[in-house]
């Protein structure tokens, strides 16, 4: 197994932190203003969006904004299929082709390995033997259906934000990957799933990035994991991003505003937010932004942000 974040994960960006190579995003539930107002600032590389997209219209459309500022990836995630709508403004958008799911693709210099949707026993209860599965693949379960149950001639819609054994050992196929990204969460999360780090261990990824359970989690930090871990976990809440690789100082250095409120302030402002984060302020006595929020103020810092996000004056 590889060691516990070697240096080449970090290497390969170390000439400009400041414009990292890759963003990850919690389930965006609609919300994309949220994404374009961060890579407006940070303009990355590549984004992949981890799951639960629901966008309103196509999702080309939803992000056309940055299309030509960013490469674009995605899995999907189980409310991806809650309705005809969240489906077809995802696979019938023009980067339905960037779904992640079932393989691995060159992504900013990283191998990057997907697996999209929600484990459902129904489809496969990963706690029993993948041969122990009531259908192996998708088109398995498509041959068990009358022609009235299916969906678009096809599994039920619901279904196809299940994970099938098929999906998985796909992956399992590949001789190796840098970042494994699943909507499911490792077996250190209170309702994670040990197959995900069998898939990360075989794949010899060294960094491991989920959505789906609407927290940020630094696995390490947390205590979730020991760091001598063959690899890193990070789950991102909604709304929220993960940059990577990640800046050293924000390890290590001085505090920081707290990550929601930097990603509110790059949906208010785009790419001025670091302007505004760090004007001096009369109504924060005179202190910036981003200084106020770091000592304990992020509240009244949230709630100017929102003021001028609604219309109010500050």
């Amino acid at each position: 197994m590889k060691p516990f974040i070697s240096s080449d994960l970090h290497a390969r960006s170390e000439h400009n932190q400041s414009k990292p190579k890759l963003m990850f995003f919690g389930d965006p539930h609609g919300n994309l203003d949220l994404v374009i107002g961060v890579v407006e600032r940070f303009q990355p590389e590549a984004i992949v969006l981890l799951g639960d997209i629901q966008a309103r219209r196509p999702l080309h459309v939803e992000l056309r904004p940055i299309l030509d500022l960013t490469e674009i990836w995605f899995i999907h995630g189980n409310h991806d299929t809650d309705s005809d709508a969240d489906y077809d403004n995802l696979w019938g958008s023009e980067l339905a082709t960037r779904n992640l799911h079932g393989r691995i693709v060159e992504i900013a210099g990283y191998e990057v390995a997907g697996l999209g949707g929600i484990f459902r026993s129904k489809i496969w209860d990963p706690r029993r033997p993948i041969e122990e599965a009531a259908f192996p693949s998708s088109d398995a379960m498509r041959r068990t259906m009358k022609r009235e149950e299916r969906w678009r001639d096809g599994i039920s819609r619901k279904h196809r934000s299940s994970i099938f054994p098929t999906d998985y050992q796909q992956l399992l196929r590949h001789p190796s990957a840098d970042i494994l990204v699943t909507h499911e969460a490792p077996a250190a999360h209170p309702h994670g799933w040990k197959v995900i780090d069998e898939l990360a261990e075989t794949l010899g990824v060294q960094l491991l990035v989920h959505g789906h359970h609407h927290e940020n989690r630094d696995y390490l930090a947390d205590g979730l994991m020991p760091a001598m871990a063959p690899f890193r976990v990070f789950g991102v809440d909604m709304g929220s991003h993960l940059a990577w690789p990640r800046d050293p100082q924000r390890e290590t250095g001085p505090e920081r505003p707290p990550e929601d409120l930097l990603d509110l302030a790059a949906q208010v402002f785009g790419s001025e937010a670091q302007v505004w984060l760090d004007k001096p302020h009369k109504w924060l006595d005179g202190q910036t932004p981003a200084a106020f929020a770091a000592a304990g103020g992020a509240d009244k810092v949230r709630s100017m942000l929102n003021a001028i996000q609604h219309g109010g004056v500050v």
